[in-house]
């Protein structure tokens, strides 16, 4: 079962769909170092993750055309006077009022002394993964290292221009070098091996190949590692987004 699947049998479509949205976009942004926008992205997910706690706690849950009340003590009081696991009544909206603290009171959502960071995007991001570790724990009944395997998973960055299938993946732009081709690949996943790399978009000439890897190294778009394996940097990260854009 996909993590979607999981949290729609516990809760709600609707509300599985946005909660793992929002997480989706909190790390795309946050690999991007997009700090505003993925702490911003965090707000959404803090709205559906209450309902679905509503949901778990209540048997309903406030519609998303609507406004939920006030996230503020009296919230957290709400919440931990209910029936159900500790996990649903105390940790869980306990780590939501920190999130959306840190959003709506350090230059997130409102103008502040303290401008959108890596240091409070890094403590989003994490904490929105527990939360969801979480969640989807609860409801699936897995292990904590089964339930991180899934979380990790829906993490990566799937691309309309690469196909994979059954252990086969390929560029589906022939009028793209070969620079360009690695960059979308490691988009999609990173690390991966340069032998890797060159089988897959069929680049005949090792010794070239390797040339193209270590200029991309110099110019900061991949960390080329001594023992092969290649993995995208922040700056190729960007440059691979432009290039998705450019194709598709």
């Amino acid at each position: 079962m996909t993590i979607t699947d999981i949290l729609k049998s516990g809760f709600d479509a609707a509300i599985a769909k946005k909660i793992v949205d929002a997480y989706q976009e909190i790390s795309d942004n946050y690999i991007l170092r997009k700090w505003k926008p993925s702490e911003l992205d965090a707000g959404h997910f803090v709205e559906a993750a209450r309902r679905a706690l509503d949901f778990e706690l209540t048997g309903s849950y406030t519609p998303f055309s609507r406004n939920l009340p006030r996230f503020d003590d009296n919230a957290l009081r709400h919440y931990e006077q209910q029936s159900g696991h500790e996990s649903y009544r105390l940790l869980i909206p306990r780590a939501l009022k920190a999130i959306y603290n840190i959003r709506n009171k350090r230059g997130v959502a409102h103008i502040s002394d303290i401008s959108p960071n890596e240091m409070d995007a890094t403590f989003i991001l994490h904490t929105v993964k527990w939360i969801l570790a979480e969640l989807v724990r609860l409801k699936s009944g897995y292990s904590v290292p089964e339930t991180q395997k899934l979380i990790d998973a829906i993490v990566e960055r799937q691309s309309p221009i690469i196909w994979k299938e059954e252990g086969l993946t390929s560029i589906l732009e022939p009028r793209m070098k070969a620079r360009d081709q690695i960059l979308v690949l490691l988009y999609d996943n990173s690390p991966i091996t340069d032998k890797e790399l060159q089988h897959i978009i069929e680049y005949s000439n090792r010794t070239n190949f390797r040339k193209i890897l270590f200029k991309m190294h110099d110019d900061k778009l991949i960390y080329y590692h001594v023992d092969g394996n290649c993995r995208i940097s922040p700056r190729g990260l960007t440059e691979a987004d432009k290039i998705i854009k450019k194709y598709t």
